[in-house]
């Protein structure tokens, strides 16, 4: 940055990556039936970042977009939740990554359909952006294994966040989720990726079905997370585990296991409640308070699965409900 740079507000998170513009068929269509589309937003990264700033908590959002109205569509998207977008990047000529949703209720499957290849996102690099000044700016930096699996330069530019952000001078604690998939990075990458990042790592956010079949854990629950605290020397893990699974989703870190208590879902949209459970997590953190990041990183997660589309439309009503732990009423 020159000296005649703006000054970079502060920020409770820094985050980056590509967001997609999502087209789901009407009502439980199935894709080949769909003669017309929903459309919306959705973005591991972005995600994280809405919630925590319809939890009141100062966000930025990095990333590269398509000039034009589908690009406009995203950043205004990322606005009106409250999430700062000034260091976006504006592409002549990219395009916008598409993801095609089927809701699939049971015993269907649920259904995701890619057309992200060469997106303007899946170039972002360290170029982009003021890494050092807005790491400095920031409390907390969260990093997504999806970023890495788009290209080069945004596997060079997450682990140079992860360092930058973990270094000498700056000392920002960092966390990472695996969100492994397949259809981008083969689990070799993969594991290869947290083994270059964990070292910078306060908190990895982890799949049990991700952490045993690629990351070649034999382990569950709770031995599960010692074993990848004991592996990748990272502080905290949260681990999400199965539906059903006794117990559920956990936090480890400083000896102590966590248990996140359990809510009763009826599954609307599958998508983003990982990402939920994850702002959940470090808005807790952010009080110094890992009780609240497991309970209310639950919480999020339960609601996000109860409300369509990728973005948690969680409020103020919802953060009261689960303080008053009133869940599934009518209120009025």
């Amino acid at each position: 940055m020159s000296d005649s740079s703006p000054p970079i507000p502060s920020y409770d998170l820094l985050t980056c990556g590509e967001t997609l513009l999502r087209l789901s068929p009407p009502g439980m269509q199935r894709l080949d039936q769909a003669r017309a589309f929903e459309v919306g937003i959705g973005g591991t990264e972005l995600n994280v970042a809405c919630l925590l700033a319809r939890l009141g908590r100062r966000t930025a959002w990095v990333s590269r977009l398509p000039e034009g109205p589908l690009g406009r569509m995203v950043a205004g998207e990322a606005r009106r939740h409250g999430v700062d977008t000034r260091f976006v990047r504006w592409v002549p000529d990219g395009r916008l990554g598409l993801m095609f949703f089927e809701t699939g209720p049971a015993p269907r499957n649920a259904r995701i359909i890619y057309d992200r290849k060469n997106s303007a996102a899946s170039e972002l690099a360290f170029e982009d952006a003021p890494w050092e000044a807005l790491i400095a700016a920031s409390a907390r930096v969260h990093l997504s294994g999806i970023t890495p699996a788009l290209g080069p330069s945004c596997r060079a530019l997450v682990t140079h966040i992860a360092g930058l952000a973990a270094g000498a001078g700056a000392g920002k604690p960092g966390s990472y989720d695996l969100n492994y998939r397949a259809t981008l990075m083969t689990a070799e990458d993969a594991r290869g990726m947290l083994a270059a990042v964990a070292p910078h790592l306060e908190l990895l956010v982890v799949a049990e079905r991700d952490a045993r079949a690629v990351l070649g854990f034999a382990e569950e629950a709770e031995r599960l997370a010692e074993a990848i605290v004991a592996r990748y020397g990272v502080p905290m893990v949260g681990l999400t585990r199965p539906p059903g699974s006794e117990p559920g989703d956990l936090l480890f870190g400083a000896g102590s296991i966590r248990y996140a208590p359990r809510y009763p879902v009826e599954i609307v949209d599958r998508i983003g409640a990982g990402d939920s459970f994850v702002a959940g997590l470090i808005h807790g953190l952010l009080d110094g308070d890992p009780d609240l990041a497991i309970r209310l990183g639950s919480y999020a997660a339960a609601v996000a699965l109860a409300t369509p589309g990728d973005i948690n439309f969680f409020g103020a009503e919802d953060l009261a409900a689960f303080h008053a732990d009133i869940t599934g009423a009518l209120v009025r």
